[in-house]
């Protein structure tokens, strides 16, 4: 039952597939974080972070990287890393 439901999940959200592989990557580079750690706000961030990501091929809108955003801060569907989650807090 747990299996049917997240495979539900994953084809009604297959973004949240994109926003991991990339929170992946940049948990694995810290040039990223750091590059991350650098933007001052919000909206430099968003473009950082979906760029970054497009650069490896990872493609997401930013509505659905605010929606796991909110999500996340509401302490659900752990997509993005807790590194990456604080950088956003302190912007967000």
């Amino acid at each position: 039952m747990l299996k049917t439901a997240m495979e539900r999940d994953q084809q009604a959200r297959p973004f949240e597939k994109s926003i991991k592989q990339f929170g992946e990557a940049v948990m694995n580079d810290q040039s990223l974080l750091t590059r991350l750690d650098q933007t001052p706000d919000k909206e430099s961030f968003i473009q950082l972070y979906r760029g970054l990501a497009a650069d490896r091929g990872i493609h997401f809108s930013r509505d659905d990287l605010l929606i796991a955003v909110q999500e996340q801060k509401q302490g659900s569907n752990w997509v993005i890393p807790r590194t990456v989650l604080r950088m956003i807090a302190d912007r967000f």
